[in-house]
C-alpha cells in the first residue's frame, strides 16, 4: 500500500497522535501545510514555480479561491499518480473536503478522518458542509472517533457503511503504572485553555474542593485564547498559591508531572460555538499513567471513563457534583489507586496504539 498522508500542521503540541499515526502507519509520503497541503517531510512544495512561493499560493487563495483550487487539484492528482499513491489519509474535515477532487481526478482512494470540531463547530460546518456531502458521495471511508461523532456524520449524509468507529489510542509502553495512592493532594489537568475544555469550570469546581481540603493543589498544563481569563479568575477567587498554570510542556515533562498527582480532572463540554471533543488524548494517556479521572459525559470520554470503575463522569456545566466527586477521591487515597489501576486496563484492552492502528491500517488496505 502506497500512502499519503495528508495533515494540516508540521509542529502543534496537541497533536501528537498524527506524528503517532506517522511514525506507526510509515507512508510514502507526507504533505502538510494548512487545508491546502502542498509541503512534504523536507518543507518543499509539489506545486511549481510561482505557486510554491508561500505569498503567491496565499494571495492567489484568498483572492480567486476557485482557480486557486482547480490549480491545486490539478498539480495535487499529478503529484499522486507519480507517487503511485494508493490511498490517501486526510486528517480533519475540511482537508478532505479540500483535497477530494484531486483524489477523484486521480483515481486515489481517499479516507477522511474526523477529530472533533470539524464535526461539531458551528462555522466550520457552515462553510464545510456541502462540500461533506459532496465529498461523501465518492470518499472510500470515514473514521469517527467515538460513536456520537459516527452518528452525527451519517446525519449529514455520509453512508453508514463508510463510517466506522476508532478511537484515538495511547501507547501505554510509554506510561509506566504510577501510584496516585502515594501521591500528595495533586489534581492534574492537561490540555488547551479553550471552551470546549471550559478549565473555568475546572477552576470553580476546584475552589469549592478547597472549602472542605484547604491542603489541595490544582497544577493545569497548556495555552490558549482563555489562558488570560482563567489566571484572572484564579485571582478573582483567591485560590494563587493553590492553583499553578504551567504553560506548554514537553510529553515527557508531562507524563512526569500527571505521576505527582492523585487526580486528573477534565470539564469537556460544548463550546457556545458548537465545538466538541472527540476522545480526548490527554485523558488517555493519563488513565495510562493509572490515575483516575474526573470528567464529563461528552462525546468520547464516555468510552473512554468507566463511571464509578475507572473514574467519575458528571453532566456537562455541572461543576458543582464534579467537586463532590474530586473531594471523595483526594480524601481516599486507596480509591485513587483502585480506579487507577482499572483505568490503565481499560486503556490496555480498548485503547492501546498498536491495536487502534491496526484497525485503522485495514481500513486503509481495504
Amino acid at each position: 500500500m502506497n500512502l499519503c498522508f495528508a495533515y494540516p500542521n508540521k509542529f502543534r503540541f496537541s497533536e501528537t497522535f498524527i506524528h503517532d499515526q506517522i511514525e506507526q502507519l510509515q507512508p510514502k509520503i507526507t504533505i502538510y501545510e494548512g487545508w491546502y497541503p502542498s509541503l512534504d517531510k523536507n518543507d518543499v512544495s509539489f506545486l511549481p514555480f510561482p505557486f510554491n512561493i508561500l505569498y503567491v499560493r496565499g494571495g492567489l487563495r484568498n483572492v480567486l479561491p476557485s482557480l486557486y483550487h482547480k490549480i491545486y487539484t490539478f498539480f495535487l492528482a499529478r503529484y499522486l499518480t507519480k507517487n503511485n499513491i494508493d490511498v490517501v489519509l486526510a486528517q480533519y474535515g475540511p482537508m478532505g473536503a479540500t483535497i477530494n477532487d484531486a483524489c477523484v481526478k486521480a483515481n486515489v482512494g481517499l479516507v477522511v478522518h474526523f477529530h472533533g470540531f470539524d464535526a461539531n463547530d458551528k462555522a466550520t460546518l457552515d462553510k464545510y458542509l456541502p462540500t461533506y456531502q459532496k465529498m461523501f458521495k465518492t470518499v472510500k471511508g470515514i473514521i469517527a472517533v467515538s460513536r456520537d461523532m459516527r452518528n452525527k456524520l451519517i446525519e449529514f449524509g455520509a453512508d453508514p457503511d463508510k463510517v466506522i468507529f476508532n478511537s484515538c489510542f495511547v501507547n501505554t509502553s510509554l506510561f509506566t503504572l504510577g501510584t496516585p495512592e502515594n501521591s500528595d493532594k495533586i489534581f492534574m489537568a492537561v490540555g488547551r485553555f479553550t471552551a470546549k475544555k471550559s478549565p473555568f469550570s475546572t477552576i470553580r469546581a476546584f475552589h469549592k474542593v478547597l472549602q472542605t481540603v484547604p491542603d489541595a493543589k490544582l497544577k493545569m498544563i497548556g495555552e490558549g485564547e482563555l489562558w488570560e481569563e482563567a489566571k484572572a479568575l484564579v485571582k478573582e477567587l483567591g485560590i494563587e498559591s493553590q492553583v499553578e498554570l504551567l504553560g506548554v510542556k514537553r510529553p515527557a515533562e508531562i507524563i512526569d508531572l500527571l505521576k505527582t498527582a492523585r487526580v486528573f480532572v477534565q470539564h469537556s463540554m460544548f463550546a457556545p460555538n458548537g465545538d466538541s471533543e472527540g476522545t480526548p488524548v490527554s485523558i488517555l494517556e493519563a488513565s495510562a499513567v493509572g490515575l483516575p479521572i474526573v470528567s464529563t459525559y461528552h462525546a468520547g470520554i464516555k468510552d473512554a471513563v468507566v463511571h464509578k470503575k475507572t473514574g467519575f463522569l458528571v453532566n456537562e456545566g455541572d461543576w458543582e457534583e464534579m467537586a463532590k466527586y474530586m473531594t471523595l477521591l483526594i480524601n481516599n487515597p486507596e480509591l485513587c489507586g483502585q480506579m487507577g489501576r482499572s483505568a490503565r486496563q481499560h486503556m490496555e484492552d480498548y485503547y492501546e496504539m498498536s491495536k487502534r492502528v491496526d484497525t485503522l491500517r485495514e481500513i486503509l488496505e481495504k
